[in-house]
């Protein structure tokens, strides 16, 4: 797939030893090495890939990508650069110029994987579509789902996340969007900005990186609509979950509880009835994103609503498990106050044939509002009013005691420090016919709560 004197021009190596004329990839882990791969050596705060690099070869790569400075084997078939890190990221911008995919950028505080997901599901109608590789969209992750585009590629829907200022601008350079997706915005990651405000123009990075011809797809209902609509310079097409707020493109009427919806669109007054692939008021908005940005290249509606109930489900999202006669909802890759509402909204609509149990985590990067926010969740933890409610971790606590002050009868509340005491808690309190949901940050890694599988 890649050419050798492709990737010497993209990244100014110096070719040394017998390397191929061609690679079929490129990796930057050698526990992950496809027979005759390119191996990118970087270095971290506790690794050093080039202490890799003879072992690369050995286990089968073509040849290394290595630093000038780095010691290598006398004859290992190397692509010497100045720095591996920066070589990563001219390989990608030399790939994506030379695939040439129309590229739609997708960022958000929540909801992004998903909805990246959905678009690259809705557009596989156009033709063939790369996405990014699970939430691989960091300064590290995005090069690496540019460079595992295959060359037929016509579409590319690609992830940019951020956790601190001034990370957007350098993916959004990098990935050239065509048109962007920007989800919401919420206090996510705001212990590293300070204030909403702050995170919305960090976001605004990608909105201002898609060129005058294209377009982005803007969520009419959250409260920093009004400043992202003025920041692009190509037109906005807005969208609405709410049907009492006007946009291009609304939900005239929905069930969270099966994701079904109608969606109107306005430039035509056709209205289409939808569902999405997995329940939920927040899933009903991100498909409707995922909709306005495929009718803007052209999807058929026949072929949305085909599309967008056969989206399959993403591991540990919303991933419905089902244990000792206990159904289990896996949530728990990663929260924040927002996604923690948004689901306890839809589990407390779930119907199921017993009680329900909600097992929720320690949220983190919430910086000087940690406890606020905990105490926010702990109130929609009562508005849910499970039957049964367990809080996981020290920040937890608060959650547990906003809950009860709440209303939420004291009796019915629990409490475990981690993971597996959880899942001991829950060994106790899950019987058959309950439904459990379970949530927290990455961090908690709350999946250990579950019990093992037969």
């Amino acid at each position: 797939m890649f050419k050798l004197e492709d990737l010497v021009r993209w990244s100014g190596a110096a070719p040394e030893g017998p390397l191929p004329d061609s690679f079929p990839s490129l990796s930057t882990d050698t526990r992950d090495l496809p027979p005759g791969c390119l191996f990118l050596a970087l270095r971290g705060e506790n690794f050093d890939g080039h202490d890799f690099a003879a072992k690369a070869v050995e286990a089968g790569a073509g040849g290394v990508v290595a630093d000038r400075s780095a010691s290598l084997p006398p004859g290992l078939p190397a692509l010497r650069v100045d720095d591996t890190a920066r070589a990563l990221r001219d390989l990608a911008a030399g790939w994506r110029a030379k695939v040439d995919p129309f590229v739609l950028g997708v960022t958000g505080s929540v909801g992004k994987t998903t909805t990246k997901e959905l678009a690259a599901q809705l557009l596989g109608a156009l033709g063939p579509v790369a996405r990014t590789r699970g939430n691989w969209n960091n300064g590290l992750g995005l090069p690496k789902s540019i460079l595992a585009m295959p060359e037929e590629t016509r579409y590319a829907v690609l992830e940019s996340g951020t956790n601190h200022p001034g990370e957007i601008a350098p993916l959004a350079a990098l990935m050239r969007p065509d048109a962007a997706i920007l989800t919401n915005v919420g206090p996510v990651h705001i212990g590293n900005f300070g204030t909403e405000e702050r995170i919305a123009d960090e976001k605004a990075e990608l909105l201002r990186a898609v060129p005058a011809e294209g377009f982005c797809v803007l969520d009419a209902t959250n409260r920093h609509f009004a400043f992202l609509r003025a920041q692009p310079r190509c037109r906005v097409v807005s969208v609405s979950a709410d049907p009492a707020t006007a946009a291009d493109y609304v939900a005239v009427s929905a069930d969270p509880a099966t994701g079904a919806f109608e969606a109107r669109e306005a430039a035509t007054g056709e209205t289409r009835a939808l569902r999405a692939p997995q329940p939920g008021a927040h899933q009903i908005g991100n498909s409707l994103l995922a909709v306005a940005a495929s009718r803007a290249l052209g999807v058929a509606w026949e072929e949305i609503a085909e599309r967008l109930a056969a989206t399959p489900g993403a591991k540990m999202r919303w991933e419905r498990i089902e244990r000792g006669g206990v159904s289990w909802i896996n949530d728990a890759y990663n929260a924040n106050p927002i996604s923690m509402e948004k689901s306890l909204e839809t589990f407390a609509a779930t119907p199921c044939a017993g009680r329900r149990i909600a097992a929720l985590g320690d949220m983190g990067e919430l910086g000087d509002a940690e406890e606020a926010l905990h105490r926010r969740v702990g109130r929609a933890a009562a508005a849910a009013a499970p039957d049964e409610l367990l809080c996981v971790g020290t920040r937890a606590a608060w959650i547990a005691d906003e809950a009860v002050r709440a209303g939420l009868p004291a009796a019915h509340v629990h409490r475990a420090p981690d993971a597996l005491a959880a899942r001991a808690a829950l060994a106790d309190l899950a019987k058959p016919g309950d439904l459990v949901l379970v949530k927290a940050s990455r961090s908690m890694a709350l999946e250990r709560a579950l019990p093992e599988p037969g």
